[in-house]
This record gives C-alpha cells, sequence and structure tokens, in this order.
C-alpha cells in the first residue's frame, strides 16, 4: 500500500501526468460537446445538408493551416524552451497571419463555391468560411500560445469554448427557427465562432502579455517547414470528404463523414497523450536525440492499450448510430467499423512522427505525409468509384497503414532508434 500510495504521489507531482489527465480531460469534454453537436446537427441537417457543411468545412480546415504559414507551431517550439521569446514570435504570429488571409481566404471561396456549387448562396458559404479562416484561426493561435507555456487548462478552455458555443448556437438555432437549414446555420455559426475567438483572444493579452509586431526572418524556413507538415497532416484528415462528396454525392459524403467524425473524437484519448508529450519532445531534443527517441518509444505501450480499447467500442457501439441520428445515415455504421483501427494508426503514426523530428529527420516526415496527401484525392476516387462507401472506407484505411508503415521502415533503420536512451 505505502509503494502504491508513493506512486500515486509521484503521479500526482507530475507535471507531465498532471498535463496528460487535463488534455483527456480537455479531448473527454470535447468528445462529448462536439457529439452532442454531431447528433443535433446531422440530424436536423440531413445527410445532404451534413455533407456539404462537412464539405465546406474541410476546406475552410485545410485554409487554416496555411494562413501564417507555421508561424503559431513556430512560437509553440521556441516559447517551450524560452518563455521570454513570447512577445517577439507572438507578433510574428500575427503579422504572417494578416499578411496571408486575404490570399488563402479567397482561394478557399472560390474552391469551396466550386465544390458545393448551386447548393449553397455565395453569403452563407462566405460566413462558414470566415467562421474557419478569421475567428477559427484567432481561436487556434490563442490555444498555442498556452500550449507554448504548459498552461493546458486555459488551452482547455480555448478548445472547449469553442465547440461549446456552436453546440449552444446550434440548439439555440433550433429552437429559434421553424426549419433549420444550411443557410440559416451559417450565420448561426459565424456569431458562436466570433464570440469565442474575442473571449480566447482577451485572455491571452492578458495573461500573456501584448505581441511585438515583427517579422523573425531567420525562422521564416522552420515555420514553412511547420505550415507543410500540418498542412499534409489536415490534408490526410480532410481531403477524404470533399473528394467522397464529388465522387458519390453530398448525402453519401454526410454518412461518410458521420463516421469518421465519430471514429475521429473516439480518438480523443489517444490525441491527448500525443497533446501531453508535445512539448516534452522540444525539451528532450535540446538536450539530445537520444532522450527524446527514448521517451518516444516508452510511450507506446500506452497508446495501444488505449487505442485497442477505443477500437473495440467503436466496433460494438456502431450498430446503434442510426438510432440516434436518423436512418439517412445506414450506411455509417460500416464506416465506423472498417474506421475502428483509426485510434490505433493515429498513435503510432503520431509517436513515430515525433521521434523523426527528434532524430533530425523533419524533412522525412513532411515528405511521408505529403505524399500520403498526394494520393488521398485519387485513393479516395477509385475506392468510391470501385466499391461506394464501403470503398472510400478501405482506402482511408489503406493510405493510414502505408503512412505508419513507412514511418516506423525509417526508425527501425535509424541507430538511434535502436539503442534509445534510459
Amino acid at each position: 500500500m505505502r509503494r502504491l500510495a508513493s506512486q500515486i504521489g509521484q503521479l500526482r507531482s507530475s507535471p507531465l501526468a498532471r498535463n496528460t489527465i487535463t488534455y483527456t480531460f480537455n479531448f473527454g469534454l470535447q468528445l462529448v460537446i462536439q457529439f452532442g453537436y454531431f447528433l443535433m446537427i446531422s440530424r436536423y441537417l440531413g445527410a445532404g445538408g451534413y455533407g456539404l457543411f462537412v464539405t465546406l468545412s474541410s476546406v475552410g480546415i485545410i485554409g487554416v493551416l496555411i494562413i501564417g504559414l507555421g508561424s503559431d507551431h513556430l512560437m509553440i517550439q521556441r516559447v517551450a524552451v524560452d518563455p521570454k521569446a513570447f512577445s517577439r514570435y507572438f507578433g510574428h504570429a500575427v503579422v504572417m497571419i494578416a499578411s496571408t488571409l486575404p490570399v488563402v481566404g479567397l482561394a478557399v471561396v472560390v474552391v469551396g463555391h466550386y465544390l458545393v456549387g448551386d447548393e449553397l448562396a455565395w453569403a452563407p458559404l462566405i460566413a462558414i468560411v470566415v467562421s474557419h479562416l478569421v475567428f477559427g484561426r484567432i481561436n487556434g493561435v490563442c490555444a498555442n500560445a498556452f500550449m507554448a507555456f504548459d498552461r493546458a487548462k486555459l488551452q482547455l478552455f480555448c478548445n472547449v469554448f469553442i465547440a461549446a458555443a456552436r453546440a449552444a448556437f446550434l440548439g439555440l438555432a433550433i429552437v429559434v427557427l421553424d426549419k433549420l437549414t444550411l443557410e440559416a446555420w451559417a450565420w448561426w455559426y459565424l456569431a458562436a465562432s466570433a464570440l469565442s475567438a474575442g473571449i480566447a483572444l482577451t485572455l491571452v493579452l492578458a495573461i500573456c502579455g501584448l505581441p511585438r509586431l515583427n517579422v523573425v526572418w531567420g525562422d521564416l524556413k522552420l515555420g514553412l517547414q511547420y505550415c507543410l507538415e500540418f498542412l499534409a497532416i489536415g490534408s490526410v484528415g480532410d481531403l477524404d470528404k470533399p473528394t467522397v462528396a464529388q465522387a458519390l454525392g453530398p448525402e453519401a459524403a454526410g454518412q461518410y463523414a458521420a463516421g469518421f467524425k465519430i471514429v475521429d473524437a473516439a480518438s480523443a484519448p489517444v490525441r491527448a497523450l500525443l497533446y501531453a508529450t508535445y512539448t516534452r519532445h522540444f525539451r528532450n531534443a535540446a538536450s539530445s536525440d537520444a532522450d527524446s527517441v527514448g521517451f518516444g518509444i516508452k510511450l507506446l505501450p500506452f497508446s495501444l492499450a488505449i487505442s485497442i480499447s477505443v477500437a473495440i467500442a467503436l466496433f460494438i457501439g456502431a450498430d446503434f448510430v442510426p438510432l440516434l441520428i436518423g436512418h439517412d445515415f445506414d450506411g455509417t455504421p460500416e464506416i465506423i467499423k472498417l474506421l475502428a483501427l483509426y485510434p490505433l494508426l493515429m498513435g503510432l503514426s503520431g509517436i513515430g512522427a515525433d521521434i523523426l523530428r527528434a532524430v533530425g529527420r523533419q524533412a522525412l516526415r513532411i515528405t511521408l505525409l505529403v505524399i500520403t496527401s498526394v494520393l488521398m484525392i485519387p485513393a479516395i476516387w477509385i475506392g468510391a468509384e470501385l466499391g461506394g462507401l464501403f470503398g472510400a472506407g478501405v482506402a482511408r484505411l489503406l493510405l493510414q497503414v502505408g503512412l505508419v508503415g513507412a514511418t516506423w521502415a525509417f526508425l527501425v533503420r535509424s541507430s538511434g532508434v535502436r539503442q534509445p536512451a534510459e
């Protein structure tokens, strides 16, 4: 008993353990909120309306990853090592975001209109795009600012509040409006996003400080690497939805997106582990590559245990989904069952990618992600054409398996991984 009490005491006093618990609570709370939000929006918009909304949101999310050219992720790395550098790198992020937003915004509007065609008018389309590119981007930068300081609870607030605001505004819209349409929901979505971004920005300015507007020219290359990396990650995660919409139509895209949304939401514990250990890799790598490699290897058993439990729950619960969100989504259970191993692949891929960074193989990491994202559209298209929703799901799963396999194949050949630090 004394040994158990001692171990519990050590865990409670460990910043890593506290942050892991906080991030787990963060993503768990987001899971509950987003699941309620998903149940409402999918049921009231239907498979077709939900498919259009997810298609636009996917394009918007990819645009968000380009805006700022990786400057906020650069901020995390620099401030995690030197907290006094915050005002400089926060100011750099503000300048880079402001300078890239107009060009990216115009491109996202044009691409979004091309994908949805005349199914949605220009004004609500632009409202959805602004929700992501302006207010979603502000909220993301604020969350990353708190992450740089290991202020997990404040990052939790930024992440949870935007999800809660959108869910609350959705519930209010359902009560107020006679019929919820995508055209009407776009404006409520914009208002919720603006509210959450305003509160998050106020918190960052009050707690972390003001930005010092500048451009850190010497770090532009590293920022661009982050941009390319996270753009590739985002493309791997979101390009499949618009592709399914183009190949099979908005209703099929809605069913596919609903299945992937549930699987992705259920992956919250795995994502929490990756977030909680993200800055730790930077600090270990600053000491030695071997320290970060050894740390990453030790995370694997925890990731495997969590993800296998999630996979079992997904497979068992998949058949109940149409009972909750309507029979418009009868094709969703087969997608959930097919992608039940996605949390496992996410954990293996995330840990392996962080180790690649630690051993100085950032270019390889980005290359693998870019190749996967480039293959995403043709692979999903062919899968959808040959096998419908199931074929698209199989193609998505095979691409993820290929990414994990390639990542760990290179790691096994690395001497740093074969001899990790104790």
